[in-house]
């Protein structure tokens, strides 16, 4: 059979963020959300993978599986643990990480926020301050100037809709955790105006590098019956941020899953009759996943541990909906990835959405590279050490790295830009 053949100048790496990896995060609001009486978080960060200072030895495992790209954040609570006062150490440590990328010969693709907040910033209201934007605009700026020109792409925010949804209306554990429509559109409009001056300031300090938004997407499917709530879940968790991400050089892709939402046919028209009155907070993003398919009722759905169902395909199906919203703008899978402890699931999940996707790119998309979510185990926010993302175990009581058979299958095709069909499992295994 013919291999599948990606660009020569494919971006393929690994992602990790800064609080889940590096441990030690103490001045965020993380550290102290995860120790708050009442939360649902199940275990506090700690010391996590150790990141911080292993930092050295990861890049030089990245690149020994042959990947050439490494997106990292850098953490503002870190830089700037209190108003106006820049820790210069930090920004020295970060310096290295660029560094050392370079020396691994790893393209740096640095994340400037990934949903923590210095403790300061959320003490004022977070991402619904009306302040927030421009202190964050000052953070970028410093830190854009720090690095130089040795970092040409910059992920401005990740995952704006996971903070906003997240801490507002979604139930998931992240702060503050209240149900409030009125300061979840409050950080929606933060969170815009906090993206769009990062990506400002980036273009007038380093022309050259390219800065986009990190965008959460899901595949959504379903019935007539809901038309509506899919609907509603598309306007006020994706398109509210790709419609601001017009003029971003390129565009974050990240998928995990699908969500189906089948309802009786009369539901879609009385759901979007209330939601024209009130939104609907408890609708704000659904999961309705039966044992059975509910759109063919022919098998039960593969779940993994997060809960989500197993369908590798669905970043081709996000793909495919933002090019179609930009067909002219570079798109990067900024993250991709399954929670498992069964790595046999990983390397499937890896070949099934590598094949979806290089289908994407024969249909001329501007698909530019793709980056796994995620390098190690490690800290998974609500859910503590119990979601297994990582290509890389870690043993979190003496911090070896054990690199798992997926990293040197996802290592292979990144080091020769093929995948063989004949390493893609043909249909669902039970």
């Amino acid at each position: 059979m013919t291999q599948l053949v990606f660009p020569p100048d494919f971006l393929w790496g690994v992602a990790t963020s800064a609080h889940q990896v590096e441990g030690g995060n103490v001045a965020s609001d993380w550290w102290d959300w995860e120790r708050a009486a009442g939360t649902a978080v199940r275990e506090p960060s700690g010391n996590a993978v150790e990141h911080y200072e292993r930092y050295a030895s990861d890049l030089a495992l990245i690149a020994s599986l042959g990947l050439n790209t490494y997106r990292f954040g850098i953490e503002w609570a870190r830089v700037e643990p209190a108003e106006g006062a820049f820790d210069a150490d930090a920004l020295a440590h970060y310096k290295d990480v660029v560094r050392k990328a370079h020396a691994n010969k790893l393209t740096p693709m640095v994340t400037l926020n990934h949903f923590t907040l210095p403790r300061w910033v959320a003490a004022e209201g977070g991402w619904c301050s009306p302040r927030t934007a421009a202190l964050f605009e000052r953070y970028v700026r410093r830190v854009v100037a720090e690095l130089g020109d040795d970092v040409g792409w910059y992920c401005t925010i990740n995952e704006p809709t996971t903070v906003a949804t997240g801490g507002y209306v979604g139930g998931w554990g992240f702060p503050p955790n209240v149900r409030d429509v009125s300061r979840w559109k409050q950080a929606i409009a933060g969170l815009i105006d906090g993206h769009k001056r990062a990506r400002t300031a980036i273009k007038e300090i380093r022309p050259a590098a390219k800065a986009g938004l990190a965008v959460f997407s899901i595949e959504r499917a379903g019935n007539a019956g809901g038309k509506a709530i899919n609907d509603y879940c598309n306007r006020w968790n994706e398109d509210v941020y790709l419609e601001a991400a017009d003029e971003d050089d390129f565009i974050g892709v990240q998928t995990y899953a699908r969500d189906v939402v089948t309802l009786p046919r009369i539901a879609s028209p009385l759901t979007r009759a209330a939601l024209a009155v009130r939104p609907l907070q408890n609708i704000v993003v659904p999961r309705v996943l039966g044992l059975k398919d509910p759109l063919r009722g022919e098998r039960a759905y593969r779940m993994t541990q997060m809960g989500w169902e197993y369908r590798p395909e669905s970043i081709a199906f996000t793909v495919r909906r933002i090019a179609s919203i930009y067909p002219d703008k570079d798109l990067v899978v900024t993250e991709h990835g399954v929670a498992t402890l069964n790595d046999p699931d990983r390397v499937e999940f890896i070949a099934r959405g590598l094949a979806a996707l290089h289908d994407v790119i024969a249909e001329g998309i501007k698909l530019r590279g793709y980056v796994h979510w995620s390098l190690m185990d490690n800290f998974e926010w609500s859910t503590g050490y119990d979601a297994n993302f990582g290509l890389v175990a870690v043993d979190r009581a003496t911090q070896k790295r054990t690199a798992r058979p997926s990293a040197y299958f996802l290592g292979e095709i990144a080091r020769t830009g093929r995948l063989d069909p004949e390493a893609i499992p043909i249909g669902p295994r039970s």
